[in-house]
């Protein structure tokens, strides 16, 4: 009889991106979306879980918020259009992203 042992694993996946509106940072880790994908290069509209980092005397420096958005990349390099909708305001930011493509 031959004892057979569960492996398992941990990898990361989705995309880390560091955006900026000019004003505000933003760290995004890429959440589900739909992509089109074709020889290496993707484009797709995702939701993105983020955190603001802003100096701001009103509100906290570091803030979590939801933001949507598209995504263009080539093999593991990927730049990102966010669009994050800031209730205190009732504004919605624009900024503009880079990062890598986390996983295979």
């Amino acid at each position: 009889v031959k004892s057979q042992t569960a492996k398992g694993s941990l990898t990361a996946s989705g995309m880390a991106i560091v955006a900026t509106d000019g004003e505000s940072a933003y760290f995004t880790m890429g959440g589900p979306g739909i992509k089109l994908a074709r020889d290496g290069w993707h484009l797709g509209v995702y939701l993105m879980p983020s955190l603001r980092y802003k100096k701001d005397p009103t509100t906290p420096d570091i803030t979590p918020l939801l933001g949507t958005g598209l995504v263009m990349g080539h093999n593991r390099i990927v730049l990102s259009i966010p669009f994050y909708y800031l209730s205190a305001t009732k504004k919605w930011e624009v900024a503009a992203g880079i990062g890598v493509k986390l996983g295979k």
